[in-house]
């Protein structure tokens, strides 16, 4: 089922009728291009503090100071362990 979305303001519904009106689309096209674009402006939401980046990086060095070390053909690849079913053998 679609939802509706209301606005009460006199002067958004008259920019976005106009805005419809030239762009021969509809009103629902121009509010969600215009909510599309607006969207695409806005910071992420889920940026990092500077101690959890600091984490992030710490972790990040750790992971390519662990790679340089590995052994060579080393592989996470266990399926000899398992079975068909993925059960330990």
């Amino acid at each position: 089922m679609t939802k509706q979305l209301n606005i009460r303001s006199d002067e958004a519904h008259a920019l976005a009728s106009d805005f419809a009106e030239r762009l021969d689309t509809s009103v629902t096209d121009v509010v969600l291009r215009a909510l599309r674009e607006f969207g695409a402006k806005l910071d992420p939401r889920d940026e990092l503090t500077p101690s959890q980046q600091a984490e992030f990086d710490a972790l990040r060095a750790l992971a390519r100071k662990a790679s340089a070390n590995k052994r060579p053909g080393a592989t996470s690849d266990h399926r000899d362990m398992y079975d068909e079913f993925g059960l330990p053998l």
